[in-house]
Formats: structure tokens, C-alpha cells, sequence
């Protein structure tokens, strides 16, 4: 792959020493193969090789790719289908547990759906992903949304979720599929790793046994990542905590965990996270969306990182969950010192926060400090944002003028491994199997076929799965009267 270099533009960098940002006003970057060579800000410092292949981004935003934690590609066909239920009726509606929406799926829709939610990210600048791949109701559909991932040109850890108790497609035969794709050769930029849920209420019994065989899937398959979700407080509770998960040693996997939402820790939670440098992925528009709730998201920010989750009900660009959480966690902390009859007197939360939360805080909760940061050594996942639109004119502060001022359509180039996977504001990806507009028609006929087959919201049940109490909120209208 002949190198490039990115000569000339505002780069936002890493300094390890500080745990900062550092922005080179006017700086270049080389990439040799999938990885960053050097950055300078004199270009003719570059010792650059002969095939190297010149891209002005002089007045640009030079961004690491953004990273998201937390994601379900196969839903993305179901596009604008939910905009207003909470929940509980998501589950028995729209979720892989309801046979209503999953029986209509092919793994035709499985693949288009998935592979259009990776080039939807990917055109808003979202470099990796952590996919919580729970297309897992059937044998057809499992591989189609690994080969989507594959495709896609982005890159994922494609996070497979077992389950138990499913009589059409039994455990030992879901992990035999899994295990023959993780088998196949595939690109460096592909990870596999496990989602717990179906597996984790396994762990309170047998928990040798389950914790074994956990170990020999993660030699056998070599696997990288484990992902659950886990929410408590008024939720039912699993056998999902981080302090549970830590007291049955399955952190002695040695991979990273991601705990999704993790919306009501306690203070054990909290310190198993700190003690064994596990994460969670915060997702808050959909928190805010669905009711999940987020009461100590806000007080773990060392062990945090930023996820979409449903895509589909919401754009899946970075940019909206980090100046979403950004302005949350503002909010909650002003009412703090507000609700004391005080006036706030510096802010909770600097942009560079937001900034880091949805980029290394990313690659940290992967235990991959060469994603989601600017530095030598690094791999070239890289944005390059258009400085000249008019909702970013007259920029100062990049890092500002990213996380409070641009949108996707800011966005020039994004390039994973070094390899454009879009390019002058098209998405157009080097070495890739698809084109956007055979995409898109694909996309179109497979949303246009199974959405009115699943349109109908089902009513919120009256207890969550027949445990929980539901209760009534308060609803704000426009309407008089």
C-alpha cells in the first residue's frame, strides 16, 4: 500500500505525559502501512518514500477516528421505526427476543442492515467498533453480519452473543458457528469477542466449569473483548455488576470487559471497574431515549467510554453521544450547586473531556492504547474535518469546534489502516467489496420489505417480564388543554 501524508493541517495529538490533548497548529502526519510514521510540524522534517502520496489538509481539522463501544448493526434496517416507546416494550417489539420482528429477517437483511450501519458510522468519522452482535436467534443469520463487519472496511471487534435455552438453534451449536467463523482468516482490523448476557446467569451455578470453559474460547478462538450489559437499580437484576462479574474471576480472562450502560452502580461496582481497569460504555441518547436511566455515569469517567446502542433509533455518529454526555454531565453537576441555592463557579466538564471520552477513552476500555489517538506508533485511524462549513468558520480551538460545532457532513476524509474509507465527503473505500450506491438500493429494498411487517409498537407490558414494577411518567406537550 503506497504511504501518504497529510501535510499541513491543525492535528489534534495525545501527549502521554500530561493525559491531555495537544494541538500542532499546522503539522503533517506520515502513514507507512496501517500505522502513523511520524508527525511533525515541519514538513520538510519528513523523510517521506517515493511512492508517498500527498493529501493538502491545510485549514482542516486533523481528529484520531472515533470509537464506539457499544452497538447492535443488525437492527439498522428498522431505521425511524421507534421514536417514541420506552424500553420495555423495545424488548418484546424490536429486540433479537422477539420471534414478531426477528422471524422476517433473511440473512440477505441481516448483511445490508449491518454493513450500511458500519458505512453510516464510518461516514461520520467512527473508525472501531464494539459490536454486541446478538443476531443469534438462527444458524443463516449469524455469519452474514460477521461478513457485513468484514466488508465494511471499518474496524470491529464483532462480539458474539451465545444463548441459552433456544431450541432451534441450541447453545453447543452456536458455539461451534462461532467458533468455525472465528476460525477464518481475516483482516488484522477484525476482533472477535464474546457478549456475556446469555451466559452470564450461567456463571452463579457451575461457576468453575463456566469459567473454564470461558478460558478455552478465549485461547481457542482468541478472543479480545468481552461485552455485557448491565443496568440495576430499578431494572432486574442479572448476574451482570462488575463486582459480580469480578468475585466470579471471570476477569482473569485477562481481556478487557465493557460493561454497556451500567447505568446504576454501586459503590462496589465502581471500585471493581478501578481495581481491575474495566469500563463501561456510557450511550446516552439512548438512555435518555428508551428510560434506561444514567444516575453514576458522570462519576466514573476514568472508566468510561461512549457507545450508540440501537442505531437505528437515532443517528450513529460520535459526535451526538459526546456532546450529549458532555452537556448531561454539565447539568447534573450545575444542579448540585443550583439546587444548594449557589451559583455554579467553573464548569463540570471541559470539552476536552467529551472530546478524549469518545476517542482514547475508546481504545483504553479495548486495552488498545493505539486506538483512538494521534501518535506515532499508532494505527492511521484517522478524520479529517472541513474547517471552511459554515457551522465551523472562524474556528480557534479544533477540539471546540469538533465536539460543539460539527456534524458528519464536516467530515472530508476518514481513513482505518490507513486506507480511505471516505474521500472528498463520499464514502469510497480502498480495497473494499462494496459501493455506496449498490449499498443504499440493497439498504432501501430491505428496510422498504420488513418494516411494515413490524410497524406496530407492542403496548409497555404492566410488570417488565412479568418481575418489575412499571411506572407512569410525566408528559410534556404542546398541545392546550
Amino acid at each position: 500500500m503506497p504511504s501518504k501524508v497529510l501535510e499541513n493541517g491543525t492535528v489534534i495529538t495525545f501527549d502521554d505525559a500530561t493525559k491531555s490533548v495537544r494541538v500542532l497548529p499546522r503539522a503533517s502526519i506520515l502513514i507507512v502501512n496501517d500505522r502513523i510514521a511520524a508527525i511533525t510540524d515541519n514538513a520538510d522534517d519528513l523523510s517521506i518514500p517515493p511512492d508517498a502520496e500527498i493529501i493538502n489538509v491545510e485549514g482542516k481539522i486533523v481528529s484520531p477516528g472515533f470509537v464506539n463501544t457499544h452497538v447492535h448493526m443488525w437492527q439498522s434496517v428498522f431505521r425511524t421505526l421507534a421514536p417514541d416507546i420506552v424500553l420495555a416494550q423495545y424488548f418484546d417489539w424490536l429486540s433479537q427476543m422477539s420471534s414478531t420482528a426477528t422471524k422476517h429477517f433473511t440473512p440477505e437483511t441481516v448483511y445490508v442492515s449491518c454493513l450500511e450501519g458500519y458505512l453510516e458510522g464510518l461516514n461520520a468519522g467512527v473508525t472501531s467498533y464494539v459490536d454486541h452482535a446478538h443476531n443469534n436467534w438462527g444458524r443463516d443469520i449469524v455469519k452474514p453480519g460477521y461478513e457485513a463487519a468484514v466488508d465494511s472496511g471499518a474496524r470491529v471487534w464483532w462480539c458474539y452473543d451465545v444463548t441459552v435455552n433456544n431450541e432451534k438453534f441450541p447453545e453447543m451449536e452456536q458455539w461451534k458457528t462461532f467458533s468455525g467463523i472465528a476460525k477464518e482468516p481475516a483482516p488484522s482490523r477484525i476482533q472477535f469477542g464474546l457478549s456475556l448476557d446469555g451466559l452470564a446467569g450461567e456463571f452463579s451455578t457451575d461457576t468453575e466449569i463456566h469459567l473454564n470453559n470461558l478460558k478455552n474460547a478465549t485461547k481457542e478462538m482468541n478472543l479480545t473483548a468481552i461485552t455485557m450489559h448491565h443496568m440495576a437499580g430499578p431494572w432486574p437484576q442479572g448476574n451482570s455488576s462488575p463486582s459480580l462479574i469480578t468475585s466470579q474471576n471471570i476477569h482473569t480472562t485477562n481481556i478487557p470487559i465493557i460493561f454497556s450502560h451500567a447505568s446504576f452502580l454501586t459503590t462496589d461496582d465502581m471500585s471493581a471497574l478501578n481495581q481491575h481497569n474495566l469500563f463501561v460504555s456510557i450511550t446516552p441518547e439512548s438512555e435518555c431515549h428508551y428510560g434506561h436511566g444514567q444516575a453514576t455515569g458522570h462519576l466514573i469517567s476514568p472508566q468510561a467510554s461512549l457507545g450508540v446502542d440501537t442505531a437505528f433509533t437515532f443517528s450513529g455518529d460520535m459526535l451526538s453521544q459526546a456532546r450529549l454526555w458532555l452537556q448531561t454531565v454539565r447539568n447534573t453537576n450545575y444542579r448540585k450547586t443550583l439546587d444548594a441555592g449557589l451559583i455554579p463557579n467553573k464548569t463540570p466538564m471541559k470539552v476536552e473531556q467529551a472530546f478524549l471520552l469518545a476517542t482514547r477513552q475508546g481504545g483504553l476500555a479495548l486495552r488498545r492504547p493505539d486506538i483512538g489517538v494521534l501518535q506515532v506508533g499508532a494505527k492511521a485511524d484517522i478524520v479529517v474535518f472541513n474547517g471552511d462549513a459554515p457551522n465551523m468558520l472562524g474556528w480557534s480551538d479544533p477540539v471546540a469546534a469538533v465536539i460543539l460545532h460539527a456534524n458528519s457532513g464536516d467530515i472530508q476524509h476518514v481513513l482505518v489502516d490507513g486506507q480511505f474509507r471516505k474521500r472528498d465527503f463520499k464514502l469510497s473505500g480502498e480495497g473494499v467489496k462494496w459501493s455506496w450506491d449498490d449499498v443504499k438500493s440493497r439498504f432501501v429494498e430491505a428496510a422498504r420489505a420488513i418494516q411494515p411487517l413490524v410497524k406496530t409498537p407492542v403496548p409497555a407490558p404492566e410488570k417488565l417480564w412479568g418481575i418489575a414494577e412499571m411506572g407512569d411518567v410525566d408528559v410534556a406537550s404542546t398541545v392546550v388543554g
